[in-house]
Formats: structure tokens, sequence, C-alpha cells
């Protein structure tokens, strides 16, 4: 069966995201959950961009100025904050996809993004590729939490968009002895991978 281009990114953000938890033991004797977020995001957009010769990535971009590039509604516009990755063409420039990126399991931080990525799902307009945007998430959540989690955000995000939005999530099989190194309750718990595809559907 032919890959999609959107599953086939959904799988090079996991192979991004397996290599980068390895790297940063490699590097720096740490679990990428333990290192600034700048590292997963630097070694992601990498790997992405090395496989999709055509794509480049800018970082840190604030959510205002990915609006006015795309002249989205003015009131989303307003909304404070900036976004890890934004995918873009190599040739032109233009964002493509927006993706976030988590080191912990926070409910608050987790349903903020998922709503960020699905507003400019929602607010793309009609046929553009960021109507598909992506969560990479690297924690020590158990598989319990995890789907208990996706079990939540389906019906959340279901209700909130009334069936407009469709989230897909995907576990990174991660190196099995890979641990967290982070001080607190996850340090020395196994490492956990998963990508979200939030995608528009209406």
């Amino acid at each position: 069966m032919l890959t999609t281009k959107h599953q086939a990114m959904r799988l090079v953000l996991g192979e991004a995201t397996a290599k980068a938890a390895i790297e940063s033991f490699e590097v720096t004797r740490r679990s990428i959950n333990d290192l600034p977020e700048y590292f997963l995001s630097v070694s992601i957009a990498r790997y992405v961009q090395q496989y999709y010769k055509t794509f480049t990535f800018s970082m840190e971009d604030s959510v205002s100025s990915i609006c006015k590039e795309l002249d989205l509604d003015e009131g989303f516009v307003e909304r404070p904050g900036k976004v890890d990755i934004v995918v873009r063409s190599q040739q032109r420039g233009f964002a493509k996809h927006i993706i976030e990126l988590k080191r912990g399991y926070g409910e608050k931080g987790h349903v903020a993004d998922i709503e960020r990525l699905a507003d400019f799902c929602m607010l793309s307009p009609s046929g553009h590729s960021l109507s598909t945007n992506y969560m990479v998430m690297v924690s020590a959540a158990t598989p319990y939490v995890s789907k208990k989690r996706e079990a939540f955000l389906l019906d959340y995000i279901n209700d909130l968009y009334h069936g407009n939005i469709a989230l897909k999530r995907e576990p990174v099989k991660l190196c099995s002895s890979l641990k967290s190194t982070r001080q607190g309750k996850t340090k020395g718990k196994p490492l956990t991978g998963e990508i979200w595809q939030v995608s528009y559907c209406g």
C-alpha cells in the first residue's frame, strides 16, 4: 500500500525522535527529556530537512507572525506565544506544517498545544498543507497514562471542534535501555515517545 505524505511525515518524525533519544545519551549522558527543549528541536528539525530535501525550517516563530504570513483570522493573530518548529518549503519559504515538542506529560500544556495545532488546521486556507500538524512527545509516561490521555483528548477535541479535527497518536519505539535521568518521580523510568497528528477533516 502506498504511504501518503502525511503518514510519511509522521513516520519520519518517529525516526527522528528515536535517533535524538539515543544521541542525547551518547553526547551528554542525560535523557532527552532531561535536556533543554532546544536539543530536541534542533535534532528533529535537522532530521526532517535531511529527509525532505524540498523542506527547510524555522524555529520559535510567533503565532502572530505565522498568522500574518498566511493571512489568517485577525482574532487568532492576537494570541500570544511561539511555536517550536515551522516546516517550510525550500524554494519560497512558505509554512507547510507546525511541530510542537513536549518533554513531559503534563495535561495542561499538552491540551494547550493540541488546541493550537488544531486552530491552525481549522483556520488554514482550503487545501493548504498546514491543515495537518504534529506534536512530538518524549516522556516517561506509562502505557496506561498514555491511553487514558488519548481517550480524554479524542473526546475533548471532538467536542471542541465539532468533529472537524482528527487526532492520531502513534507510539515511537525507543531503545529499551533508555531511562529518564530527569530529577523527580520519573527518574529511572523507561522513556516513551509519541507522535500526535492533528488534521482537519471537516
